[in-house]
């Protein structure tokens, strides 16, 4: 990455607020479509009283004893208990960071299989902890079942596969195609492991991510991020009474601080709020479709994809700085991403959030025209 590419147009800002479709930046209101609280819940109500409620009940700004050492504590039985309620299983298993899905699933998963098959852009949580296992690995072109079934061809007749992707990808948002993985995977008694850090409480009908979008959740390995759509703070993986333990069980679960009670409150509520607010859910996919529609209108090529994420290249990095500058200008942030697959130019890559408005949709359509 040279110099003009790591450079980033807030270097040097101070940042207030965000996780909204408002940002302050240097202490001036702008029009945020950078972030991944996609659910915009970072002012709400409920979530902002179960911090108040941990602390004016004394709590610890840690854990004081990690789940090993017996006992239990009922902030984070609280949040698992959440957790398993949303998505539909026996239990789960808070984590500190979306960076420990990889760990935990792979622990989780363990007894039931012997390679593991990785998609070649996944996130670098999955990557890290796959080297980890000492298991097999072996990567597939990114989101295509044809390669996929190709390196099946290269197994061992006894060897169980398991796939490991991200359940959106963060740059484009787009999806897997987990219902033809799962199609390969079943003669195999192979299984998924599905990062739904930014797919989980946007995409499928009940917000559960992209292996309830494709029905593949009998054959899937789950973890989610809770500081994205949920707007909270750590991770949950999400199983069997069984495979929660293997995974908290493992090494770096167990040997890390669980995090702060305060964060497990706060998620617990976003967690509770989303199950009986669904139409968040949809509200956020209907209003990135609308965004998508928007931009192509002015001769855009925005990918598809049920998420909240809306993203488009236009000319070389110099035009697509161009244009986040002009925005920038007029009181907009969008992202100039050069994360993951984002190409040796960048993404323009803006995230929709469920209190933006269409007023707002349409104002940042006719600034990027305008910049073109």
């Amino acid at each position: 990455m040279n110099q003009e590419t790591a450079r980033q147009l807030l270097d040097g800002h101070e940042l207030r607020g965000g996780g909204t479709s408002e940002l302050f930046i240097d202490g001036e209101r702008f029009l945020n479509f950078s972030g991944c609280n996609y659910l915009a819940l970072t002012n709400n109500r409920e979530l902002r009283d179960a911090a108040q409620q941990a602390l004016d009940e004394g709590v610890g700004f840690s854990r004081y004893l990690v789940h090993a050492y017996g006992g239990h504590d009922p902030y984070f039985d609280a949040v698992e208990k959440e957790a398993a309620k949303f998505f539909g299983t026996e239990a789960a298993v808070y984590l500190p960071s979306g960076y420990m899905i990889g760990a935990a699933g792979f622990a989780a998963a363990a007894p039931e299989y012997d390679v593991i098959l990785l998609d070649e852009t996944a996130h670098w949580c999955l990557v890290d902890a796959a080297k980890l296992t000492e298991k097999p690995i072996r990567y597939f072109a990114h989101r295509s079942a044809m390669a996929l079934a190709e390196e099946f061809e290269k197994l061992a007749p006894d060897q169980r596969p398991l796939v490991v992707t991200d359940g959106a990808f963060a740059t484009l948002g787009a999806l897997p195609p987990l219902d033809e993985y799962a199609a390969l995977l079943r003669p195999l008694n192979g299984r998924l492991l599905v990062d739904e850090s930014h797919s989980g409480g946007v995409v499928g009908e009940s917000g559960r991510g992209t292996v309830e979008h494709f029905g593949v959740e009998d054959i899937a390995h789950v973890g989610v991020t809770l500081s994205k759509a949920f707007c909270g703070q750590g991770a949950v993986y999400v199983g069997s009474l069984e495979c929660v333990e293997r995974a908290r069980a493992c090494t770096p679960v167990r040997g890390s601080n669980s995090g702060t009670p305060i964060s497990a409150n706060v998620c617990a509520a976003a967690l509770r709020f989303v199950r009986a607010n669904l139409s968040l859910c949809a509200k956020v996919r209907e209003s990135a479709e609308y965004l998508r529609n928007r931009l192509r209108g002015i001769g855009l090529d925005v990918p598809e994809t049920p998420t909240s994420i809306v993203s488009f290249s236009h000319g070389d990095f110099s035009d697509m700085r161009a244009i986040q500058e002009r925005l920038f200008d007029k009181g907009i942030y969008v992202l100039h991403s050069n994360y993951i697959a984002s190409g040796p130019g960048g993404i323009i890559r803006l995230s929709v959030f469920a209190d933006h408005s269409k007023k707002q949709l349409d104002w940042v359509v006719r600034e990027i025209q305008t910049a073109l």
